[in-house]
């Protein structure tokens, strides 16, 4: 039973077990079933399959078939069925079971928007349920790098000039796409070598970024050097894509072709055809050569080998001028020039060669642009002029004498003589060379004569007869003979004249007129009378043609009748013979010539004589007819001259008159004497002539006799020079060199002129000629003129005569001073790679005149600095390399002038900057590092590093940073060292992602200098992790990948239209969309532009050219969109961008001119003659609107005639280097220079410069003028000072200038008073039109300034100015007069009224000082009376009393006066007690034995209430009164009243009562009475005590410590008296009362008094 139930349980147990299987089975099945035809992805929740298949071409296919597993559930022909459905996608594949297998070429790039995916739709049957479904399967194509990348935009073509720097960006149109992607799609450029021929450009350019394609400069280009055809070259690019491994990579080339341009890099060169070596286009050590004859005029010369020309060695051929700047001797100038625009070379004077032989030039050829020299771009060749002989060209022919002599009829080869001496020389004729120096050969020459035939020229030279027979007395006695020197066939030189006399030999004889002469008839009587003249004449010349006339026989005894005038012939009858009827006579006459007497040669003839009868009346007749007579000039008037005698054969009276009438003589008519009356005046005539007629008065005929009278001259005036000024030059250093010659003449006769010098100084004068010499060597640098005082006297010794002249003297300076170095040491600092800049300009002084200095490098470095010969500038030959490792030069600068002197050299240290020129490079051109997608954020991927060929830490500091390309920026991060981190998560799908990392190392310099790299990191996708997304910004949708572009981009200022910027990649477009950029700008949106390229990128770049001075940046807004889609749906497509633009030098400066209408491009300015040295004149202030070093400007001075002036390089300001007194010409009165102003540029471009002139006048007193600014401090006008300018300029029209201010002055008597209320302003006029300034008394400036009219409307535009001003007048500076006083007063004048003001103030000061003294005087007395005191009474308060005066006899009762003083005083000593008990007195002090026994008994009580009697204190008069007689006791009543102010003023008499007035009752407390014994006053109080009192006042300063007054009242009338009243006591007399301080007493307030004491 238990077996079977256990078997029955066992088998029951399996059962369940076997059913349990079967349902699970059952329930599997149809689980099974159910997934049969459904996709078997990697995700469970995928709806379709992921396959993907390599691109490939048939060839590929054959060879590797490609096939993809399916994973779909069911097997396929049991339980499944697959189906490819026709589609296009399926007509690449074949299904073979579950394998889809690739049976057509795959290639991506087939369509225009790629094949990247083929959809595959495959129907699917289950076969147990009979359904079908269709299963998408996604066939991914995998890239393969099946294309190369292509260039875009060709042919590719640019220009790029030489003088380019080296790491400038020439090109940035280089692009190229690929067809492929990712890896296979991203392009790089390389530069591929060429073969190295003329046209390969490859060593001249490099890609530093080859991802960007930018071409940059790698080495200097030289446009010259360049031996190819148009200067075009071919640059080879290969473009080269990215795959993986490098192996696979594809490329494609093209060539670019280059044509570099000339740039202004070379200076002028000479050119001629002899010129060798040339250098990089240049004529070394050009060298001219000409000759000039010594002498010989100017004009243009032909310069060997070649006529002078320079062209510009650049292609530019930019104009060239010349010019002369130096040469020796220094004088060259005066000699030669040349033509700025031909270069020809022109003598502008003669030199003789015995003065220079030669002279050694230095032609300056200028390259010009516009008409302004090109900085350093000159060049300088050497002329050499040869100063020849006048040789073969010009003979020069000498004479030994112009005047020649010979014997007429002398036979031919007679020597010609120079004198008719007989002994004398011969005229002899040769060729002389003055410049015949030694070793030079003798000139050999020709004789041509004028006219020919009569004279010639014998072998030793001299002038001979060549024709006999010349006749003096026939042919000419003269003759005119020109001698021309001719060497071979030139042309005849020079021409000389002798003149050639003939030299009479005596060889005709005198001949008579008349071979024989008729009778002659005389009639008989007495007396002289004249027979007749004969007359021969002589054909000889000199003493043989003088005839004398001589009687050599008279027959019939006729000897002693007749006589004979040598001179004239004429026969006369001898005085006292008488001739008698019938005679007859016979006179041989001989004539002989003045021939010694064996030479002498003579005439003969016969007159005959017959006398008859008288048969008329004769006529008186003198003997002898002609009177010679010599008188002294001055002689009186009316002095007898000479007196005549006629004869009268008849024997009648004569008469004498004078025919013509005579202005100075007179004749007396019966003496005959002859006087004068007039003075005569040797100057005005030395010989007067005058005839005197003698008659009878009976016959008509008269004789007449001449008299001539010779005025012998005195010495009656002074010496005069023949010049009104005599000006000489002389040169320095040479003892006795002839100065000049001054004259003098006189008027007077017989003088001979002396010359005299007064003082040495120097000079000496010869005393007969009058020319002056040096007596010793003069130096023009201790003093270059003289003013001599000539004077020149007359001969005559006993009354001689003298006059002087002022003559001025000129020391000439020669060059005898070495120059000098003014210091010793310069620092000059210079940036390294700058060719051929000035760095320093040294300057040494020559203290001649005439400055001749040449600089020249002693030692240094020659082969990096030169130094300009003409003005010291420093220059670099060659650019300075700081890191090459020399910063530091020393040069050594010194003249050719002074080789060993003191400070003949200066020392100049450079300093080299270091410039940021060196790039950092990487030491790795190509970075490449690989990690996972897993890495953690911060994992390190690289470190990169860079070198700087800088040598200064702030140029070789390396900054890294990574730069805008892809993904990267946001993936990657740069730290400072170098060091690239991952900063977000790289997860990727991918299997791997590789990324290109672009980085750029910088230096902090400026310019900032860049080097890029590439680092390309691969990242791996990890299977293994867990997938996280990554966490990158804008990683999905379409757009750009950055919003805003990580840094600025530069585009370099002028660059031209098209020039690319930056190419921006697009990403995430979908397939088959075309997109759009665009270009949003927010400023200036029409200057760039965008385009999309390859469906991929957008390139930006620039539309026209950018000017910085315009605009310096640019913010646009980059969008990209489908073109049929509005770009607002993509966030992703917008990315902001900076656009700066970079500075290029293409400003030149400009000068800021306050008034550019009036004074055009000039500065004016002034300086006086005793400005001191280094004084600022004016400063010039130019703009550059460039920036940077572009903008950095610096000033120079040049075409300065004198070095007067500087200029601060950095600030424009003019001074003077000089002071003007020292240095500038008398003559001077403006000097005119340019101004320079320079930019510095950075980037290689060339210097631009702007010029303005400056004027500077010399401001002398006559330009001054002052305007005078009415009640303005100069402190407060100086604020104007500009306006005032201006104000004066439009007045005016000229170019006015404030010199200064001060307070005003004038001139007030001999006083000059100094006004500060007011100003003067200094101002000076300038005439724009001839840069002048002008006198103030020019006309121009009165009519505008000090006219009425003028003035008027010059105030009116002073008060409508900015800032009014107040004018009162314009005037001249003041004169000073001699002996002035300086007075300073704050107003300019004080009228009557304030006049009378201030003396009524000086009035009441003086009274108000007698007042002060009156009261110091009054005090004083009142101390010494305070002192006197002996007695000091305490009247205390009592009744009433009442004391009658004792009346003896009636007598006592006459009126009796005196005249008293009431005095009155509070004491001090009792103040303080009664201030302590008001209203009481006190008794006398205990112990007081004088105030006890000063108190009489016989005080009696007055009937009259409050009333009591006090005598007067006793006066001058006291005693007389106590005297007399009648004398009675005189008292007063006064009283005390309760008054107020009431003053004591009534005059009243007596009795009078003191009465107390702080008593209410009034009660009196007292009485004064004169004591019997005359020794003073009384009192007596109410209590009958008697008290003598020594004082004689009471006065108002008793009560001034009182608090009420005192008051004295009249008895009869109760009225108050004045202490200045006359007060008359009871007895009728009379008293005066007076108080010393009654004018106080007055004034004083009321007090109440407390006591009272009577003094």
């Amino acid at each position: 039973m238990i077996a079977r139930g256990a078997v029955n349980k066992m088998i029951y147990h399996s059962g369940q077990g076997l059913l349990l299987l079967l349902g699970s089975l059952c329930l599997a099945l149809g689980t099974d079933a159910q997934k049969l035809c459904s996709p078997q992805p990697p995700d469970p929740r995928a709806t379709s399959l992921q396959v993907s298949f390599n691109e490939s071409s048939s060839e590929e296919l054959t060879l590797r078939p490609q096939s993809q597993d399916l994973a779909i559930h069911g097997e396929v022909d049991s339980d499944i069925s697959l189906t490819l459905t026709p589609t296009t996608d399926n007509s690449y594949f074949v299904l073979y079971g579950k394998k889809l297998s690739l049976i057509r070429p795959l290639d991506r790039e087939s369509t225009a928007v790629g094949l990247n995916t083929l959809d595959v739709h495959i129907l699917c049957e289950n076969l147990q349920s009979g359904r079908q479904r269709t299963i998408l399967v996604t066939a991914s194509v995998v890239d393969k790098n099946d294309n190369s990348p292509s260039f875009m935009n060709l042919p590719y073509h640019f220009e790029v000039n030489e003088l380019t720097p080296v790491g400038a960006t020439v090109f940035r149109m280089l692009s190229a796409v690929d067809a492929d992607k990712a890896e296979n799609g991203l392009v790089n450029f390389v530069l591929t070598p060429g073969d190295g021929s003329t046209t390969d450009a490859s060593r001249y350019f490099a890609i530093n970024l080859p991802y960007q394609g930018f071409i940059t400069i790698a080495s200097p280009l030289d446009y010259e050097s360049l031996d190819v055809s148009n200067h075009t070259m071919q640059l080879h690019v290969t473009a080269v894509d990215q795959a993986r491994p490098p192996e696979g990579a594809l490329s494609s080339s093209t060539t670019i072709e280059v044509t570099v341009t000339d740039g202004n890099d070379l200076s002028p060169t000479f050119v001629y055809a002899g010129c060798k070596p040339i250098v990089s286009r240049q004529c070394v050590n050009p060298q001219y050569r000409t000759a000039v004859v010594s002498n010989a005029p100017g004009g243009a010369l032909s310069v060997m080998p070649e006529p002078i020309r320079a062209v510009d060695a650049d292609n530019m051929r930019n104009p060239v001028t010349y010019s002369l700047i130096s040469g020796e001797p220094e004088t060259f100038a005066e000699y030669f020039s040349i033509d700025e625009r031909t270069g020809v070379v022109s003598q502008t004077a003669p030199v003789s060669r015995s003065d220079i032989r030669q002279f050694a030039m230095l032609v300056l050829a200028q390259e010009t642009v516009g008409g302004s020299p090109v900085p350093g771009k000159f060049s300088t060749a050497t002329l050499t002029v040869d100063v020849v002989a006048m040789t073969s060209d010009v003979p020069v022919l000498t004479v030994s004498a112009h005047a020649g002599f010979v014997e007429e009829n002398a036979q031919a080869g007679t020597v010609v003589r120079s004198d008719r001496d007989s002994a004398s020389p011969g005229v002899r004729i040769g060729v002389l060379d003055p410049e015949a120096l030694a070793g030079d050969a003798p000139p050999h020459f020709g004789y041509l004569l004028s006219p020919d035939g009569d004279f010639g020229i014998n072998s030793d030279g001299y002038l001979v007869v060549k024709r006999s027979g010349l006749d003096a007395d026939n042919d000419p006695r003269s003759y005119v003979v020109d001698v021309v020197a001719q060497e071979g066939g030139s042309s005849p030189g020079q021409r000389e004249t002798i003149t050639v006399t003939l030299i009479d030999t005596n060889d005709n004889s005198p001949q008579f007129e008349r071979q024989s002469y008729e009778l002659v008839t005389l009639s008989e009587g007495l007396g002289p009378r004249d027979v007749l003249q004969v007359s021969a004449a002589d054909k000889d010349s000199g003493i043989y043609g003088n005839v004398t006339y001589s009687i050599r026989h008279l027959s019939a005894g006729g000897a002693d009748k007749f006589e004979i005038n040598p001179q004239s012939g004429l026969i006369r009858v001898l005085p006292g013979v008488k001739l008698q009827h019938g005679d007859t006579y016979s006179l041989f006459i001989e004539a002989s010539d003045g021939a010694p007497e064996e030479l002498r040669r003579a005439a003969q003839t016969v007159v005959d004589v017959a006398v008859q009868a008288s048969r008329v009346q004769t006529a008186p007749y003198f003997d002898p007819t002609e009177y010679n007579v010599t008188v002294s000039e001055g002689i009186p008037v009316n002095t007898r001259i000479i007196k005549l005698q006629a004869f009268d054969a008849d024997g009648d009276e004569i008469f004498y008159e004078v025919h013509p009438a005579s202005p100075y003589f007179e004749v007396s008519q019966e003496t005959g004497q002859v006087t004068n009356h007039a003075r005569l005046d040797f100057d005005n005539a030395d010989v007067y002539y005058l005839t005197v007629r003698a008659t009878d008065r009976k016959t008509v005929p008269t004789s007449s006799a001449t008299v001539t009278v010779y005025v012998l001259d005195q010495n009656d005036n002074n010496p005069a020079f023949v010049q009104s000024r005599y000006s000489f030059h002389v040169k320095e250093g040479v003892k006795d060199a002839y100065v000049g010659t001054v004259e003098a003449v006189d008027v007077d006769t017989g003088t001979e002129m002396r010359y005299s010098l007064a003082d040495d100084d120097g000079f000496r004068v010869d005393a007969e000629s009058g020319d002056i010499y040096t007596s010793a060597a003069l130096d023009s640098e201790l003093r270059d003129n003289y003013m001599l005082t000539i004077t020149a006297t007359d001969s005559r010794l006993e009354d001689a005569r003298s006059t002087t002249m002022k003559v001025m003297v000129t020391v000439v300076d020669v060059p005898d001073e070495n120059p000098v170095f003014k210091t010793r040491l310069y620092n000059a600092v210079v940036e390294e790679n700058l060719s051929n800049v000035t760095i320093v300009t040294v300057e040494a002084y020559d203290p001649d005149t005439v400055k001749n200095i040449t600089y020249v490098m002693k030692n240094g470095d020659a082969g990096k600095f030169s130094v300009d010969p003409v003005t010291g500038a420093v220059r670099t030959r060659g650019a300075l390399d700081y890191d090459a490792g020399r910063s530091h030069y020393t040069l050594v600068v010194g003249t050719t002038q002074n080789q060993f002197g003191a400070m003949a050299t200066t020392e100049v240290n450079v300093t080299v900057l270091d410039k940021n020129d060196g790039y950092p490079e990487f030491t790795q051109a190509l970075y490449i590092s690989e990690l996972l997608d897993t890495a953690p954020i911060g994992t390190l991927v690289t470190r990169v590093s860079a070198e700087d060929t800088d040598r200064t830490p702030e140029h070789s500091k390396t900054v890294y940073r990574i730069v805008g390309y892809g993904q990267a920026p946001g993936l990657f991060y740069m730290l400072t060292d170098g060091s690239i981190i991952t900063k977000n998560s790289l997860v990727s799908d991918k299997l791997t992602t590789t990324y290109i990392v672009g980085v750029e190392a910088l230096d902090p310099g400026y310019p900032e200098r860049v080097g890029a790299a590439n680092v390309t990191v691969a990242v791996r996708h990890d299977d293994a992790a867990p997938r996280v997304e990554p966490a990158v910004v804008r990683t999905t949708g379409f757009g750009f990948q950055q919003g805003v572009y990580s840094e600025p981009l530069l585009v370099e200022e002028n660059a031209p239209a098209h020039t690319h910027v930056v190419t921006v990649p697009v990403v995430n477009r979908e397939a088959g969309r075309d997109i759009v950029c665009e270009i949003e700008s927010w400023t200036h949106d029409d200057k760039f532009t965008a385009v999309a390229e390859g469906g991929s990128q957008c390139v930006v770049s620039t539309n026209t050219q950018l000017d910085r001075e315009k605009a310096p940046l640019y913010k646009l807004r980059l969008k990209v969109f489908y073109r049929d889609q509005d770009v607002e749906q993509d966030p992703m497509g917008t990315m902001s961008m900076v656009v700066k633009v970079g500075d290029r030098n293409d400003h030149a400066p400009e000068f800021i001119i306050a008034d550019p209408q009036l004074v055009g491009e000039r500065y004016f300015g002034v300086v006086e003659m005793d400005t001191p040295p280094f004084t600022e004149i004016l400063q010039v202030k130019a703009v550059d609107r460039d920036e940077g070093e572009n903008a950095a400007l610096s000033y120079r001075l040049e075409q300065l005639s004198k070095p007067l002036f500087l200029i601060d390089s950095e600030t424009g300001v003019v001074r003077n280097s000089q002071q003007l007194s020292l240095f500038a010409s008398p003559s001077d009165r403006r000097y005119k220079f340019v101004v320079m102003a320079t930019d510095s540029p950075s980037n290689g471009d060339a210097a631009l410069s702007a010029k303005a002139e400056v004027i500077v006048n010399i401001l002398r007193e006559e330009h001054k003028m002052v305007l005078v600014v009415h009640e303005m401090e100069p402190a407060t006008v100086q604020l104007a000072r500009q306006g005032i300018s201006s104000v004066l300029q439009q007045q005016t029209g000229y170019v006015v200038g404030v010199d200064g201010m001060s307070n005003r002055r004038y001139v007030d008597g001999e006083d000059v008073v100094v006004d500060v209320a007011s100003t003067d302003v200094w101002f000076h006029a300038t005439s724009a039109d001839t840069g002048y300034l002008l006198n103030r008394s020019d006309a121009r400036l009165a009519g505008k300034l000090f006219a009425e009219h003028g003035r008027n409307e010059l105030q009116l535009n002073f008060l409508s100015a900015a800032q009014p001003l107040t004018i009162a007048e314009v005037r001249s500076p003041i004169v000073i007069p001699p002996h002035a006083q300086l007075q300073r007063h704050a107003y300019e004048h004080i009228t009557h009224w304030q006049a009378g003001v201030i003396a009524l103030a000086v009035i009441i000061i003086l009274l108000s000082l007698g007042a002060i003294v009156g009261l110091c005087c009054c005090w004083a007395s009142y101390k010494k009376q305070r002192n006197q005191v002996k007695r000091r009474v305490v009247a205390p308060r009592y009744e009433p009393v009442f004391i009658e005066p004792l009346v003896e006899t009636k007598a006592q009762l006459q009126p009796q006066y005196e005249t008293q003083e009431l005095g009155m005083f509070v004491p001090v000593d009792y103040s303080t007690r009664q201030n302590a008990m008001p209203n009481h007195s006190y008794p006398p002090p205990p112990g007081d034995a004088s105030f006890a026994h000063s108190i009489p008994g016989n005080v009696r009580q007055s009937p009259k209430e409050n009333r009591t009697f006090v005598p007067y204190v006793e006066t001058a008069l006291e005693k007389k009164i106590n005297d007399s007689p009648t004398y009675s006791e005189p008292y007063f009543e006064a009283s005390l009243e309760d008054d107020g102010d009431r003053p004591l003023s009534v005059e009243s008499e007596g009795p009078y009562h003191v009465t107390s007035s702080v008593a209410k009752d009034r009660a009196s407390i007292g009485s004064a009475t004169s004591s019997e014994s005359g020794s003073g006053t009384d009192f007596v109080d109410d209590q009958h005590h008697h008290h003598p009192l020594k004082s004689s006042a009471i006065t108002s300063q008793g009560f001034s410590n009182a608090q009420n007054p005192l008051y004295v009242s009249s008895e009869n009338t109760g009225d108050a008296v004045s202490p200045r009243s006359n007060i008359t006591s009871k007895s009728g007399q009379s008293s005066s009362s007076r108080s010393t301080h009654s004018s106080s007493s007055r004034s004083a307030a009321p007090q109440r008094a407390e006591s009272t004491t009577i003094l």
